[in-house]
């Protein structure tokens, strides 16, 4: 069973660790047998060893197997490529796996092994597929999405913007992109422990479709913010998918999608502060998702999905243009400010009368508050 390869990324067939030009890329050759019989690499939780394994199909992420034990069907993916142990990280923290688990919403792996650091084999039990098309209720999965995410909230850390704004720096300079976007965030935008959200990992559930936790590609092992990144990118990325899946129009667009998460999510996420265009809000987090679907389309050669990062970018370009023109109407505030310091000088000084005292105060006030206000007025929405 062969499996796609990102040929923009590394040549067919590389072996070992493949140096690209984004960096080093580790090339899993271990099979799905040694894996379960404990041959290889470090297991952890339940793998159906000895069972007799099926393969089903194959996708970015590797090939996926079918395995029966004891009554019970398993879906096993083993991994073309190694993106890290993020997944397996979260489950064996039971605490915040149970935290998640316990929202219905969510189907977590049950087992897998762990070669050299990074999730070589994985295995959930057996649910069928949910696509992404017409029938889905985005807003469920939205505002399901902001449950699950509120769920971790126990775990949050305060805003890592450094980081945050270093990683998309870096994405920036493997892809060649002119755009440059750094963001201050709002201090309730916290980051969250690592999983990926996606509405390509659907699976049936008792309460309706669940998110079925996956690795990341290697290209988004590459070009996306991972880490400890913030509700808001999650949503970001998920609005993206519906988007490219071609529902861009579909139950209200992306602002009810938004309005369906921050329903799930806590209240303090989605609050003006937050949104707000000039601390990055939505569109910081829609300008890396963009530049994860870049990355995607570079390195698998989509020739269309190109084309529209490349325009979207452009959008971009427009957008940061016009938020430099706004903060040099920001600027008349302190242009007031400087003038409201010379006029109690003059006053101190008496080195002006009354008269022009108060015109001088006046105009200051004038100008920095209609500065202020024109900045504010301005700024563009979230959607």
């Amino acid at each position: 069973m062969s499996v796609p390869w990102p040929t923009g990324l590394l040549a067919e067939g590389a072996e070992g660790t493949a140096h690209t030009a984004w960096g080093p890329v580790r090339v899993l050759s271990s099979k799905v047998e040694a894996l379960l019989s404990s041959e290889h690499g470090a297991a952890w939780g339940f793998t159906p060893g000895g069972a007799d394994v099926e393969p089903t199909h194959s996708d970015r992420l590797g090939r996926w197997f079918r395995a029966e034990q004891d009554g019970t069907v398993y879906d096993l993916l083993l991994c073309t490529f190694g993106t890290g142990r993020a997944l397996s990280s979260l489950v064996q923290h039971a605490d915040r796996a149970e935290a998640i688990a316990a929202s219905q919403r969510v189907q977590l792996p049950v087992g897998g092994c762990t070669v050299d650091g990074h999730d070589a084999l994985l295995v959930w039990k057996h649910a069928p597929a949910v696509p992404l098309d017409a029938d889905l209720d985005l807003h469920d999965q939205f505002r399901a999405a902001g449950a699950v995410l509120g769920t971790l909230m126990p775990w949050s850390t305060p805003p890592v913007e450094r980081r945050w704004n270093d990683a998309i720096a870096t994405v920036e300079q493997r892809l060649g992109a002119s755009t440059l976007w750094r963001a201050p965030h709002d201090r309730v935008t916290v980051g969250l422990p690592d999983l990926h959200l996606s509405l390509h990992g659907l699976v049936e559930g008792p309460e309706g479709p669940r998110f079925r936790l996956l690795p990341r590609t290697v290209d988004e092992a590459l070009t996306a913010v991972t880490g400890r990144r913030p509700g808001l990118a999650h949503a970001m990325g998920l609005e993206g998918e519906a988007v490219e899946a071609g529902r861009a129009s579909d139950q209200g667009g992306p602002e009810r999608w938004f309005k369906a998460w921050s329903e799930g999510a806590p209240a303090a996420w989605s609050r003006p502060r937050a949104l707000s265009t000039y601390r990055g809000g939505l569109w910081i987090w829609r300008y890396a998702d963009v530049l994860r679907w870049r990355g995607r389309a570079l390195a698998w050669g989509e020739q269309d999905l190109q084309e529209a990062t490349k325009s979207w970018l452009e959008d971009v370009d427009r957008l940061q243009a016009r938020l430099g023109v706004l903060r040099m109407w920001r600027s008349l505030l302190w242009l007031g400010g400087a003038g409201l310091a010379a006029t109690w000088y003059a006053h101190a000084l008496e080195a002006m009368g009354g008269a022009s005292i108060i015109a001088l105060a006046a105009g200051s006030i004038a100008v920095g508050a209609g500065g202020w206000l024109r900045y504010r007025a301005a700024e563009p929405g979230p959607f």
